[in-house]
């Protein structure tokens, strides 16, 4: 977040600190010069290296002498880092403070301030021991943190380039398998035609990113767009065939950043897309077509469930009223999990992630007598074969009414 603040401030509403040329204390601590210079007449922007750990939030100090200057603060951490950076007068008080900005994990703060003298602290975020490039300089002299990247997508009319996604019409190609392109952290347009109405998925798969996808016609009218279907990965399903054209795909990760983007086409069946929901928890499986345990809660009261990545279904039958509480625990071990129960019919009948302000989930809902499947999801966990299986932690709570 960039905090913006614009202050007015005369040498007589700040506590005055010694002659530069003196040690300068900020909030009652030592602090650093960055230089012995007016930043205001500075010719280049003032510039420190500091070093943090788990005891030490250095300071630094600088002095403006022109009646108001617009300043941009920045730390640059020197390898791995997370720097924030807190500005305020030498007694203390906090005139702003900024984390993760230009779309990375260093700060910037812009603000415009009076003659006087300034104090900055660099604060580590996570691991406490840090080095970072410090800068104080005017909005007029090079910034120290590059401007973050546009990854805007654009309407993709026939002016605007693209790679081609397939050789040949896609459809020709989706019977083969699957059509896979290895897209990197920037915009991308990828381009393909149908020859025919054809049923397609278009996906976007990132370890990294967040990726954002939008579909456009060959005269460049958005079709569809998704972000965030599957986790932060997104996806456009066209079950009602895509007419035959042209089109183009529009792919990008909604903020900057480093890694890449695996975007892929194909064809979409119904029974390839039932499987999907099931899962991904969307919908309760049918008898024998997906994997369920069946719990007996009259003598069950908890189970472990080992998370695979694909929702892990349980089934029970209720003969009486109930209200039944289910806890999932798993948050000790990274799990945020997430729970969805379904009755006999198909439908929701509750779900929950994140109880309690933590990532462990809970449901605590009435029932009636019937047959319900519950999926039991870890919304953390990537899908994908060969990742670490997690335990999610099962307790039932039923209670029935005496008569």
């Amino acid at each position: 977040m960039r905090l913006l603040l614009s202050l007015s401030l005369g040498a007589a509403s700040l506590m005055a600190l010694p002659l530069h040329a003196q040690e300068p204390l900020c909030a009652g601590e030592p602090a650093e010069w960055l230089a012995e210079a007016d930043l205001s007449a500075a010719d280049a922007p003032l510039q420190v290296e500091g070093r943090t750990d788990a005891a030490t939030r250095p300071w630094f100090a600088f002095r403006t002498e022109a009646e108001t200057t617009s300043l941009r603060l920045e730390p640059e951490a020197v390898g791995a880092g997370d720097p924030s950076l807190v500005l305020a007068t030498p007694d203390g008080e906090v005139l702003a403070e900024n984390d993760d900005a230009a779309g990375t994990l260093n700060s910037r703060i812009e603000t415009s301030v009076g003659p006087g003298t300034y104090c900055l602290r660099l604060v580590p975020v996570g691991e406490p021991v840090m080095t970072a490039r410090v800068q104080a300089g005017r909005a007029d002299q090079p910034a120290l943190l590059a401007e973050p990247a546009d990854t805007s997508i654009v309407a993709c009319g026939p002016e605007i380039g693209g790679t081609p996604l397939a050789e040949g019409p896609l459809d020709a190609a989706l019977p083969a398998g699957k059509v896979e392109h290895q897209a990197g952290a920037g915009v991308e347009y990828l381009r393909f035609s149908l020859a025919a109405p054809t049923s397609v998925t278009l996906r976007a798969v990132s370890e990294g990113l967040d990726p954002h996808v939008k579909l456009y016609d060959g005269a460049g009218a958005l079709v569809a767009e998704n972000d965030d279907a599957d986790g932060l990965n997104s996806r456009l399903d066209f079950l009602t065939p895509l007419e035959a054209g042209d089109y183009c795909l529009g792919v990008a990760p909604l903020s900057p950043g480093e890694g890449s983007i695996t975007v892929s086409a194909e064809a979409l069946d119904r029974a390839g897309f039932l499987r999907t929901a099931w899962r991904k928890g969307e919908m309760p499986p049918p008898e024998g077509e997906w994997p369920v345990q069946v719990l007996d809660l009259a003598k069950v009261r908890d189970t472990v469930v080992l998370h695979d990545g694909a929702a892990q279904w349980l089934g029970f039958a209720l003969e009486r009223p109930s209200v039944l509480v289910v806890d999932a625990y798993g948050q000790a071990v990274g799990v945020d999990s997430k729970l969805a129960l379904f009755g006999a019919a198909g439908q929701l009948v509750a779900e929950n992630d994140d109880a309690d302000g933590g990532t462990d989930a809970q449901l605590l809902v009435r029932l009636e007598p019937g047959q319900y499947r519950l999926a039991v999801m870890d919304v953390n966990r990537l899908d994908q074969p060969g990742a670490p299986i997690r335990p999610i932690g099962l307790v039932f709570e039923r209670y029935e009414r005496v008569e």
